[in-house]
């Protein structure tokens, strides 16, 4: 069955599950509103021939009536993950079609002044991140980012890709995993404020009178409430709650000052807790995937060691409730003694927190790269080399652009001190072409599968010029901005020449012998290092150093053709330079007399 199809089948067997839940839930909830109602009316009527008949059913109708809720609540929330899943294959489906739009962005990843994401649309509305994301916790979404600004090392990409074909079938697996994320409202939230809690000094086992004082006063305050009711005058107990109202009220701001570190957190960590018990249970074959579950085990589970952190948080919370808070600190201290449990599980498990996040992290991140390559199941994983400089692709195309329309070209260079000049007129593909190599190249280097039916690339640092603007805040002209842009590219090359660069239209923003002269001086000192450079241009004497440097300059282009002028791009790489353009047919197609 293709992708299509299994997303198809899934979201039809999973709405079908949902309905029939529905209906259920119905049928609990009428029950359960039977069972009370029915429960008030038997008592009341049995009350008047025998009080024990009266008691013993309301009894039964009331233990009726909670077993019913229960079982509600657990169909509601079987009811809700079935709408999850079919959700998540409806969203797939669209997915096929083109349409990714209700995935996260990575907005908040976006930099322009990285070497190549803001060029390439790694980031941002309709960027390969979000065609890639299916995330659900943030530092899953962090590590995702990281897998696409930064280059792994050849042996963690050899890691990572037998790991992402290990997880590419297996779809129920990956959609729970989804599914755990969208059940739990916090799985989304940032856990910064809970990991810096848990680097931070104790507040309350430091002291160590704490325990052993509230514990006295709560002893003294219960003996004292247990006087009362054996007949000793109620105003006893006003200097027993003063003393222990003074010595809540005195630690009152650090119990506060620990909630705030913590609160919110419970959400979260039950969220974190249900994806790495799903990962407990599964047995893994790569190595990768091994390593990262061996991060888990421990005498207890971790997932069971953080969900009981969760319900420490959460107990914690009870104290925003007035009305229970007030009298059970009175008596027992409460927020203390949780403030104390949540220190003391800080102390004994703290140190472990950050490996446990950070391999769950690494799970999502790479379900996320198995689902992109089950989506497309004709795409492979590519090889990477350390050897400088090769670039080898067959029927390669733009993983955004949708298999409908996505026209692929074959491509192959070699050596180093070279740059392949793109020639072609407007519209013909150029610069589309150029973030075809360069998105290719970033899957490969993350690790994942490629848009090509062949492929073979160095690992080697990607840098870009493609996409530059000026900037208000800073005062600079686009221009300006371009050669701050060259300069940082010189940069690079002159400390490590091992770098393939992507330049499209090299200082445009001044005039054509300017932009010629400079173009050919930088070319020529990039070559000089040992860089390899891809480079798009209108400019065809750009096209024309090939005489002057054959053995650097590679000449390509994208040719166009006009019937009866009407323009038609059939986006095939060839080699050679090219002899079309059509900037003046579409000046007169805009009213321009030409």
């Amino acid at each position: 069955m293709s992708p299509r199809d299994i997303y198809q089948s899934r979201e039809v067997e999973f709405i079908s599950s949902a309905e029939r839940l529905q209906k259920l839930s119905d049928r609990l909830s009428m029950a359960r509103l039977a069972a009370f109602a029915g429960g008030l009316v038997m008592f009341a009527v049995l009350l008047s021939f025998s009080v024990i008949a009266a008691v013993v059913t309301l009894v039964v109708a009331l233990a009726l009536f909670t077993w019913l809720v229960i079982k509600y609540e657990t169909t509601e929330k079987s009811r809700k993950r079935y709408l999850h899943l079919a959700e998540i294959n409806r969203l797939e489906l669209k997915c096929l079609e083109g349409d990714f739009s209700r995935f996260k962005t990575g907005d908040e990843y976006a930099e322009r002044d990285h070497p190549y994401s803001y060029d390439l649309d790694i980031f941002g509305k309709a960027s390969l991140f979000q065609y890639i994301c299916r995330t659900t916790s943030r530092p899953a979404s962090d590590r995702l980012a990281e897998y696409l600004n930064h280059p792994a090392s050849l042996e963690e990409i050899l890691l990572r890709q037998e790991a992402v074909a290990e997880l590419q079938p297996l779809t129920d697996w990956r959609q729970e995993l989804m599914t755990l994320g969208y059940l739990n409202a916090g799985a989304g939230n940032d856990p910064e404020p809970l990991m810096q809690w848990l680097k931070s000094d104790d507040i309350f086992l430091k002291t160590v009178r704490e325990k052993i004082v509230s514990r006295c006063l709560s002893l003294l305050a219960l003996a004292s409430v247990i006087a009362v009711i054996a007949g000793l005058p109620a105003v006893v107990l006003a200097p027993v709650f003063g003393v222990n109202f003074v010595f809540y009220f005195t630690r009152f701001r650090r119990i506060s000052k620990l909630q705030e570190q913590v609160s919110r957190s419970s959400d979260l960590l039950k969220a974190y807790s249900a994806i790495i018990r799903l990962t407990e249970d599964r047995s893994f074959t790569s190595p990768l995937l091994q390593k990262l579950q061996s991060a888990f085990s421990d005498e207890i589970a971790a997932s069971d060691r953080i969900r009981q952190l969760s319900k420490l948080v959460g107990r914690l919370d009870y104290r925003l409730n007035v009305l229970v808070s007030v009298p059970l600190n009175l008596l027992f201290f409460t927020d203390i003694h949780f403030c104390l449990v949540l220190e003391r599980w800080k102390r004994e498990h703290a140190s472990r927190i950050p490996g446990w996040f950070t391999a769950m992290a690494e799970f999502e991140a790479l379900a996320s790269l198995a689902n992109m390559a089950f989506n497309n199941p004709g795409w492979l994983y590519p090889q990477v080399t350390e050897d400088y400089f090769v670039f080898r692709a067959e029927e390669m195309g733009h993983p955004l652009i949708p298999a409908g329309r996505r026209i692929s070209n074959g491509f192959a260079t070699g050596g180093t001190a070279k740059a392949i000049i793109v020639t072609g007129s407007n519209m013909s593909g150029k610069s589309t072409f150029l973030r075809t190599c360069g998105v290719n190249a970033v899957l490969a280097f993350a690790g994942a599968p490629v848009c090509a039916s062949a492929f073979t690339v160095s690992l080697v640092r990607l840098h870009s010029s493609m996409r530059i603007a000026d900037s208000l805040e800073e005062n600079i002209s686009s221009f300006y901005a371009e050669l701050r842009r060259l300069r940082a590219i010189i940069s690079g090359a002159e400390s490590d020449p091992k770098v393939f660069l992507l330049l499209d239209e090299i200082l445009r923003g001044t005039n054509s012998d300017d932009r010629y002269t400079g173009s050919v001086a930088l070319i020529k000192q990039l070559t000089g290092y040992g860089a390899v450079a891809m480079v798009a241009t209108h400019d065809l004497r750009l096209a024309a150093l090939g005489k002057e440097l054959p053995q650097s300059i590679e000449n390509y282009h994208f040719d166009v053709k006009v019937n009866d002028e009407e323009l038609f791009f059939d986006y095939r790489l060839t080699p050679g330079i090219c002899s079309s353009f059509n900037a003046s047919l579409l000046m007169k197609k805009m009213g321009i007399k030409v």
